[in-house]
């Protein structure tokens, strides 16, 4: 009945939403204009009189370098002028006021005149690679080293390329630089070469060389883009256009507009999309060979302009120099008539010379999806032949080639404009509303918040399925919500198998874990450590929670709040201070009651959102079928991946690791356990667990089925990608700018309240247990009252450090130092899940051999995650039979004295009456 209504809405909605984006995309294929995205300025010119293509040009210590370069110094092309190569170094430098300014010296130089070769920017220096000049074509690769305080660049010698290459194009992938393409000499037909260069080896003499790699299906060529960029699985490595001379053919100037993906993990060439045609050469497909391009997002290529032009120029000047060629090669027997020939045709090319101007589109190609959207104009004519980089947060494109033969001096730095939003008030006022139920429920809930046990446990008044709901939720966290379906779109189903093993999960927690937690009336897990073992053994578990939890609370808010910002046009700030000032009102006030009916609250609005989701996107396409074929076709539905590997994700790691990493959660993790003590029963809580693993399967089919529609909606309609997103942005994105007003504002607060769920899990789980297991265990004589006010005043404190924390992570560029923590802490996990196996499962574990397991599976994770290949999720199933092994083994040895286990261990446990 919900699902028919929701159609019904939406297909309202939808009348005027399809015909609006007809006749947008129609407007947008008549009128060729898209909309700028980026902001366009001049930096100060090259220091030289004409400018250079072919410069080696990158960043190196926050300094641009622009070094070696061609041009035509005497007189231009068309009158004959001679090209010549140049050895000089230009440095362009920032001040702390934002002022540009040029550096050269006579000293800074190369060693030789060099240019067309490839430039990449690194940490150590600017790679340099090949080049040619007037005397050849050179194998040489080296580093330019910019020295601020010395004003010097030094040059470091690296292994040659295996062959004299220029005109090739190459781009860094995970330290693996790339070169593909090029000339071999300074003339003539370009070949398919493809060399790459590990980085991570130089410190190895003998293995730090050039390897030469299978190259792309396609015909050979020189200036081809090459840009390394995500394709949602692994980086790959892009190459697109290219030309070659085949004197052999009827039209010896070939000109390519096919595009070939290189995937570094598997050594395969896969043939991509075509470059649109700009609808003005006499070619089949769009010739873009020598623009400068960048990567841009998660999964965006943006390419500036490129060689071919905006008339029939150029077609004509390969034909016209055709028959020169032909002429030429083939003298005929009338000499004047030759002669004449002759001049009439290079009158000819010359004049097409002069009159040819490049393309000034920019084109943003979408890796994931495999599509093309134009993505603006450039400022001013397009300049080839050069590169673009970033710098100073700004893309900088110096140099290059205007027309043929003719250079420029003009460096143009673009800045791209901020995404607009466009929430509505419907959507703003549905939102608040939302929020503003959450705070009623907290206030609701204050009321019967008379205890302690009220605020940790809801006086074990909660109903079975709301308590499984709760739990569900707890392990739902807006950044699942928001990534899950990210992974779908980007890459297949193979990490929904994880959703079965939650299911798996639930019997085992229900026949081995929860007697112990319901039968030994604790109100933390960590408790029964301290019965089991000792005191060391539960302050090991509470300082390992404690720690993880505050390390979390800020990326779980940060991340969402960043995302959600980004699509509705809330400020950042402001989406954190809200997120966390509501949570810590209604979790103070209403204790876990209040946590638990805001989760069910939670639940009921992103399965709404999913649904919607879905239903939008298949109401847009037409019929299942067609989704189903697209997302076969395109392999997003593969689920099984058997090899066995180690580094790689594959199902039979995921599939185990999934499994073991689920240990810890689900019989280790207060903010989960404590919903299991918070129904009547032991019974009602056997229920809550089986609904929770239940719900996990369906729900994460329509996570990922949400995906993977996704992906189909956005190959049908690229222009509404939003170029330069993060690829975890997409679900938010389609439901702010597709969904219907209303339902767009509803779904957008269920991920509000997602984030806040998680922050208030962790909240009020970090305040039970530095209550319970701190104050109350070492302050004897705390009364029920104390227990209470201690207990709301840590979840504000909590709360206000999360938020905080979340603040700091929006300022300053430090995720990466909180994920580090995080990942640090993390790395306790598997060990607590070993100590609660021990505990529960063995009758001659010691809480000192429990330490010392923990402590040996510590060590060893942190060696396997620093110093190893290994991927993740091979990681908890080191760890866990390490510190199980490690500390039954170590309790064997070491003479202890053993306690009473009744009750405490499963040998000992009494079979339950209910």
């Amino acid at each position: 009945m919900v699902i028919s209504y929701l159609v019904k809405y939406l297909k309202a909605g939808l009348r005027f939403k399809l015909i609006t984006l007809l006749t947008a995309a129609t407007l947008l294929v008549q009128a060729q204009t898209p909309q700028e995205i980026i902001q366009w300025e001049e930096l100060p010119s090259i220091p030289d009189a004409i400018g250079y293509n072919g410069s080696f040009i990158g960043i190196h210590n926050n300094a641009l370098i622009v070094a070696g370069g061609a041009n035509f110094p005497d007189k231009p092309v068309w009158e004959g002028g001679a090209k010549q190569w140049h050895d000089n170094i230009y440095v362009l430098e920032s001040s702390q006021s934002g002022d540009y300014h040029w550096y050269t010296h006579e000293n800074l130089k190369l060693s030789q005149p060099l240019a067309n070769g490839v430039s990449i920017s690194t940490e150590e220096g600017l790679l340099c690679i090949g080049g040619n000049n007037t005397r050849g074509t050179y194998k040489d690769v080296f580093l330019l080293k910019w020295n601020s305080d010395e004003r010097s660049v030094a040059i470091e010698k690296l292994p040659d390329l295996p062959m004299p290459l220029a005109a090739m194009g190459g781009d860094i992938v995970d330290n693996t630089v790339y070169v593909a393409g090029g000339l071999e000499k300074t003339s003539g037909s370009a070949g398919k070469y493809f060399f790459e260069l590990d980085l991570s080896k130089k410190s190895n003499s003998t293995q730090f060389k050039w390897e030469q790699l299978d190259p792309w299906p396609g015909p050979a060529r020189m200036n081809p883009v090459v840009r390394a960029q995500n394709n949602g699985q692994v980086e790959a490595l892009y190459l697109f256009s290219g030309r070659n001379y085949t004197p052999d053919q009827e039209i010896p100037h070939q000109l390519y507009s096919d595009v070939y993906m290189y995937n570094p993990k598997s050594g395969k060439w896969t043939q991509k999309s075509d470059i649109p045609s700009n609808g003005t050469y006499g070619i089949d497909g769009g010739f873009m060979g020598a623009a400068p391009a960048i990567r841009h997002g998660g999964s965006h290529i943006l390419i500036f302009g490129g060689a071919g032009g905006p008339n029939q120029n150029l077609v004509k000047r390969m034909q016209v120099q055709a028959q020169i060629d032909r002429i030429e090669e083939k003298p005929i027997a009338d000499t004047v008539g030759r002669a004449d020939s002759l001049r009439i045709l290079n009158d000819q090319l010359k004049q097409l010379v002069r009159n040819t101007s490049f393309s000034t589109t920019i084109w943003a190609y979408h890796t994931i999806t495999d599509t093309w959207v134009r993505a603006g104009s450039l400022p001013g004519p397009s300049q080839v032949v050069t590169s673009a980089v970033i710098f100073n947060d700004q893309i900088v494109i110096p140099g290059g080639e205007i027309s043929p033969g003719v250079r420029t001096t003009q460096v143009i730095s673009g800045t791209f404009k901020p995404y607009t939003a466009n929430f509505g008030l419907v959507n703003y006022i549905t939102l608040a509303a939302y929020l503003g139920l959450i705070v009623w429920m907290g206030w609701y809930f204050s009321k019967r918040n008379t205890s302690s046990e009220d605020f940790f446990l809801g006086g074990k008044r909660v109903p079975w399925w709301a308590a499984g709901l709760s739990i569900y939720a707890t392990m739902l966290s807006a950044i699942t919500y928001l990534s899950q379906p990210a992974l779908a779109f980007s890459f297949d189903w193979q990490a929904y198998l994880g959703y079965f093993t939650i299911l798996i999960m639930a019997p085992v927690v229900v026949a081995f874990y929860l007697p112990f937690y319901r039968r030994l009336n604790i109100t933390t897990a960590y408790e029964y450590l301290e019965k089991r073992f000792d005191l060391a053994t539960r302050m090991f578990g509470s300082v390992s929670f404690v720690l993880f939890q505050l390390a979390r609370m800020g990326i779980v808010v940060y991340l969402p709040a960043l995302a959600l910002s980004t699509v509705i046009g809330m400020d950042i700030f402001a989406a954190i201070i809200l997120m966390g000032v509501l949570a810590i009102i209604y979790t103070v006030l209403g204790g876990i009651e209040a946590v638990i009916w805001t989760d069910v609250l939670q639940v009921a609005v992103l399965i709404l959102g999913l649904v919607a989701g879905l239903s939008y996107v298949l109401l847009e396409i037409g019929s299942f079928s067609s989704i189903l074929d697209a997302a076969v076709q395109d392999q997003k539905l593969r689920m099984f991946d058997w090899r066995l590997s180690t580094t790689e994700v594959v199902t039979w790691s995921l599939f185990l690791g999934s499994i073991a990493l689920n240990i810890a959660p689900y019989t280790a993790d207060q903010a989960v356990v404590q919903r299991y003590l918070t129904t009547p029963t032991e019974h009602e809580a056997k229920k809550s667990i089986w609904l929770s693993g239940l719900l996990a399967v369906p729900a994460g089919l329509l996570i990922f089925g949400m995906g993977t529609f996704l992906y189909v909606y956005f190959k049908g309609h690229p222009e509404l990608l939003n170029i330069g997103m993060e690829n975890d942005r997409i679900f938010p994105l389609f439901i702010a700018n597709q969904l219907p007003a209303g339902v767009a504002g509803l779904v957008i607060a269920g991920i509000f309240s997602a984030s806040m769920s998680s922050l208030d899990s962790s909240m009020h789980s970090v305040a039970t247990v530095v209550t319970v297991d701190f104050f109350q265990r070492f302050k004897k004589k705390l009364t029920d009252k104390s227990s209470l006010s201690t207990a709301r005043w840590v979840t504000i404190i909590v709360g206000i450090l999360g938020t905080i924390v979340a603040c700091i992570m929006a300022i300053y560029p430090v995720t990466s130092l909180f994920f580090l923590f995080q990942e640090i802490v993390g790395l306790f996990g598997s060990a607590l899940a070993g100590v609660f196996i021990l505990g529960i499962f063995t009758k001659r574990a010691h809480g000192a051999g429990a330490l010392l397991g923990a402590l040996v599976s510590v060590l060893m994770l942190a060696y396997i995650k620093y110093l190893t290949q290994l991927n993740f999720y091979i990681y908890p199933l080191i760890g866990i039979p390490v510190c199980v092994i490690g500390g039954y083994l170590i309790s064997r040895i070491w003479p202890y004295k053993l306690k009473d286990l009744t009750n405490l261990s499963l040998h000992t446990l009494p079979k339950n009456p209910l």
